[in-house]
């Protein structure tokens, strides 16, 4: 008798009823219909496969409430997984989807979501999305993706803003946004409107006449600069920064903001050219809480070749890891761009701001132009030396190891662990 009012008292708990205030409701309604949207879906590889894996193109509402904005907007824990997600709560975001959503439906058991249209063929999408897109300059080069949301908004509804990067360097906003609207119509109306930002005349056209001038400049900028071709593959390294994750008394901590694009993108949308957006000051006191450089540690645990493999080698084949035991930086290699692509996203979605290598977070950039150009070229010397040295009867073997840390070249030569065993083959 016992045992039967437990089990019904679980039950009871597990559907818990749970209600969203307006606030929570609209948030998650604009979240979950960004996911799907002609905006993000076709960008957004984790999602659009599991939707085209799907039978009838339904996906788990749990699957969508463990993403990491969700999680912020229904005040989950940042280490609740889709199977944790309370039924409550997947019933909460049903009734909301079901009641206010044009553009998402839901299975009858209220457990699943997805597109009520069709996703279209890629270069029908692409059209449609150039057509209702505008490139406006200048802006200032700080400016945030959710600045010039706000901006544009005033007008008309924002489906997602793009910040692209300059020509002839990419770590800068290059002053011209992209801005997607939700209607042609009011792309067409923006055209021939005078605006003002920040004391400046804006300049607006048609993304289409911006795509012109931009093939312009990067023929123009190739010209300056003539390149016969890198006679390696571009786009298969990462670096990585490795930061001791701080224990902390509180079991649910302050999150900074997360750009996120592969398991789910934020609202605010992104591309192939977004800029991310600058983290707040609050965002950036909350790392500097939350984490301590490894090299601070002392007798603490070690990161090895081998624990790093483990967590990236998930994301692709895992080619080299260039690191020594006891160092802060690396280089991850892998096969092919995929699986930089993947680690990388999986790294921004994450609440930690990185990759939970351990006890460590490991944060992911990707290596491109002259840092890539670099990476390869020190690789090369290595290989040429190894090979005198061995010519030359041993030279260059041994203790000795030279790797590439984020911060250059590093000679170990200090008492650690023989190479033999930080080797993953």
């Amino acid at each position: 008798m016992a045992a039967a009012q437990a089990t019904e008292h679980n039950s009871s708990e597990e559907k818990k009823v749970e209600t969203l205030d307006e606030t929570k409701a609209r948030s998650m309604l604009r979240q979950v219909e960004f996911y799907f949207s002609d905006s993000n879906l076709p960008r957004d590889k984790f999602l659009r496969a599991a939707v085209e894996e799907s039978p009838d193109g339904l996906v788990s509402l749990a699957l969508i409430c463990s993403f990491g904005r969700m999680r912020q907007i229904l005040g989950l824990d940042r280490d609740t997984k889709p199977e944790s997600v309370p039924a409550g709560i997947i019933d909460a975001v049903s009734d909301v989807l079901k009641s206010q959503s044009t553009t998402l439906r839901i299975s009858e058991d209220g457990q699943k979501v997805g597109r009520i249209a069709e996703l279209m063929k890629p270069e029908e999408m692409i059209e449609q999305l150039d057509s209702r897109t505008i490139a406006a300059s200048p802006f200032p080069f700080d400016i945030t993706l959710e600045d010039v949301e706000a901006f544009f908004s005033k007008h008309a509804k924002v489906n997602s803003v793009r910040l692209p990067k300059h020509v002839s360097d990419k770590r800068y906003f290059c002053g011209t946004a992209l801005i997607e609207f939700s209607e042609e119509e009011d792309a067409k109306k923006t055209l021939d409107e005078t605006l003002v930002y920040a004391g400046a005349e804006l300049t607006v056209k048609p993304k289409k006449e911006y795509d012109v001038e931009r093939k312009k400049q990067i023929e123009e900028q190739n010209k300056k600069n003539p390149d016969k071709g890198p006679s390696y593959p571009r786009g298969v390294v990462i670096s990585f920064q490795l930061e001791k994750k701080k224990k902390s008394s509180n079991s649910k901590k302050l999150e900074p903001e997360v750009h996120q694009e592969n398991e789910s993108s934020e609202v605010e949308g992104e591309g192939n050219e977004s800029a991310e957006a600058k983290p707040s000051k609050e965002g950036q006191d909350n790392k500097l809480e939350n984490s301590e450089s490894v090299s601070d540690e002392i007798g603490g645990s070690q990161i090895t070749r081998e624990d790093l493999k483990e967590v990236f080698g998930k994301f692709g084949n895992v080619k080299y890891i260039d690191f020594s035991m006891g160092q802060d930086s690396g280089y991850i290699r892998y096969e092919d761009s995929k699986g930089v692509e993947t680690a990388r996203t999986m790294a921004e979605v994450s609440d930690d701001g990185g990759l939970l290598v351990k006890d460590h977070i490991a944060t992911v950039q990707v290596v491109t132009g002259e840092e890539e150009e670099k990476y390869w070229k020190e690789l090369q010397e290595k290989r040429e030396s190894k090979f005198d040295g061995a010519r030359g009867g041993g030279k260059n073997r041994g203790g000795r190891r030279e790797s590439f840390g984020k911060h250059g070249r590093h000679n170990d030569s200090s008492n650690r662990r023989p190479q033999k065993s930080q080797r993953v083959n």
